[in-house]
């Protein structure tokens, strides 16, 4: 064998044991991180959000109420170090929004891929999953109007290893698409007589940790985009 060929040799081995150690490495352990929203604390399993973990937020009614809900939701996950990656593909989200959730701006950070006409939004998706396999990286935020199985799988495993936890906002059209994710909650607007203030409906549809768990949380939004605790009616 050459010297060549033994050096390649070894460098394969090295990488091959490096790939090895990575894919045996133990997950990090699960932190539960409440929200700080009484009623919807009372709705999720272990009152708050799960670090190293998917969670879906889907609304029937397009608008701001699931971005808000999930940035408010962010908000316990960062007070461990790290920051909130934000996938912005259509280049709409308004950073301002941020601070009234309690979330800096000096936390944020804001990944606006370029438009891919080749291939959709893969683009977004590669964002996505670097994102959430980076342990630097707490909250990753993404809108995603199709999403396949195999995506949340991988997804998944990336938190799994690096601790984080990504916020998925959804069309209510996902709700004809299997879930895979630990968490998934459908956000509807109630009516209400109040001009300055909408009612949310939080329904609790799908929770890993607890395959029974079931109810929904109604929280009312304030202009101000500040949330009060209205009910709950969690059951497991």
């Amino acid at each position: 064998m050459t010297a060549v060929a033994a050096t390649t040799r070894l460098q394969a081995i090295q990488q091959l044991r490096g790939q090895l150690r990575a894919a045996t490495a133990p997950a990090l352990a699960r932190h539960v991180f409440p929200t700080g929203l009484a009623a919807l604390d009372a709705l999720l399993p272990g009152g708050g959000i799960a670090s190293g973990s998917v969670v879906e937020w889907l609304s029937r009614t397009p608008g701001q109420s699931a971005t808000s809900l999930a940035l408010r939701a962010s908000a316990g996950l960062l007070s461990q170090p790290g920051c909130l990656a934000v996938i912005d593909d259509s280049h709409s989200f308004f950073p301002a929004m941020a601070p009234l959730h309690n979330i800096p701006l000096s936390r944020i950070l804001l990944v606006q891929p370029p438009p891919d006409t080749r291939n959709g939004a893969g683009q977004a998706l590669w964002a996505l999953e670097q994102t959430a396999r980076s342990r630097g990286v707490k909250v990753v935020l993404a809108w995603m109007n199709r999403c396949t199985s195999a995506v949340v799988r991988r997804l998944q495993l990336a938190v799994e290893h690096s601790g984080s936890t990504v916020m998925l906002i959804r069309p209510a059209a996902a709700l004809r698409q299997p879930s895979f994710a630990d968490l998934r909650l459908l956000v509807e607007t109630a009516a209400t007589a109040a001009v300055d203030q909408r009612l949310l409906n939080i329904r609790l549809l799908r929770a890993r940790q607890g395959l029974l768990s079931e109810g929904t949380a109604q929280l009312r939004q304030e202009s101000s985009e500040r949330f009060v605790s209205v009910t709950a009616n969690a059951a497991s």
